[in-house]
């Protein structure tokens, strides 16, 4: 179970990554409202729901759960209490016990577990002196923080057929943004695959499957965008994002030699997301330029 839950956190990171930069963030805990606010170096804000599993002393090397903690309010040591629970019916005494000795690695285990058995977002580590704080996040609200000089985009328009977009997609525009999605469909099922059969034969480390998959997205983005694109830091699960039988594209918006395609997808619990693909014709063939996760409060790079 620990083993299966650091690998789900590992995916749930890498995508959060990929959509507002968590590794890069800033952070701050409000205990009384229960939130954690990331603040990205590109000014994007994740404002989620927080529980707090527990506190890691470097000093002494001791972890103390969320459950029975001093600093910690009642409320917010729910998901801890859910992975006491969890310990007591498998008789685990690191899971039952408030206060032991413990590495690094043993807290972050602790928290993907609580991530898992709580269905939370993610999990996060923040350091307040030489203690660690370990917590567990919600879905995450995204919006773009705009300094004093900078003139703030205005969010997307949710209505896929506003702002000059038409349902008329041009065939080869269309090719290729299902072309992508079948590509980028088919490097998430190989990736998984090829890591969940490593994880039961142990033949590779998981830094060197981590690095396979990275070679072949970079392959991937090679071949269908321009040359400028740098992708983000990949992530893969069970659930593609994107899925040929799942993505439709609904609009199109043609300007010369771009274009801009929206797109809906359908997520395994009926959510419905909204993406957008620019492209750019090069030597006669649409290539993409960047692809975007449309949130409530604008656009988000996830190429």
């Amino acid at each position: 179970m620990l083993e299966r839950s650091m690998e789900d956190l590992r995916i749930k990171t890498g995508l959060h990554d990929r959509l507002w930069h968590l590794s890069e963030a800033t952070w701050s805990v409000d205990q009384k409202l229960g939130q954690i606010v990331f603040t990205a170096p590109d000014g994007t804000v994740a404002t989620c729901p927080v529980q707090i599993i527990g506190t890691y002393n470097t000093a002494d090397s001791t972890w103390l759960w969320g459950w029975e903690h001093p600093a910690v309010r009642p409320e917010l040591g729910q998901h801890a209490q859910r992975v006491k629970e969890y310990g007591e019916a498998h008789q685990i005494s690191d899971l039952t016990t408030r206060k032991l000795a413990a590495t690094e690695l043993q807290c972050w285990e602790f928290a993907a577990l609580a991530c898992k058995l709580n269905d939370a977002q993610g999990a996060y580590r923040g350091p307040t002196g030489p203690t660690l704080v370990f917590m567990t996040f919600g879905q995450p609200t995204l919006t773009k923080a705009a300094s004093e000089t900078e003139v703030k985009e205005p969010a997307f328009n949710p209505d896929p057929l506003a702002d000059g977009f038409t349902a008329d997609i041009p065939t080869d525009v269309r090719k290729a943004v299902t072309g992508f999605i079948a590509a980028r469909y088919n490097w998430e099922v190989v990736a998984w695959k090829e890591d969940e059969a490593n994880r039961h034969s142990r033949k590779q480390s998981s830094e060197e499957v981590t690095r396979v998959a990275e070679e072949s997205y970079a392959k991937l983005i090679q071949e269908w965008c321009v040359p400028e694109v740098k992708p983000q830091p990949i992530s893969y699960g069970s659930h593609p994002d994107h899925d040929p039988a799942k993505e439709k594209l609904i609009s199109a918006k043609l300007s010369g030699s771009d274009c801009r395609v929206r797109t809906q997808a359908t997520g395994p619990y009926g959510s419905v997301t909204d993406y957008e693909y620019q492209l750019r014709k090069k030597d006669g063939r649409w290539l993409l330029t960047h692809l975007y996760f449309l949130g409530d409060d604008g656009k988000y790079e996830c190429l």
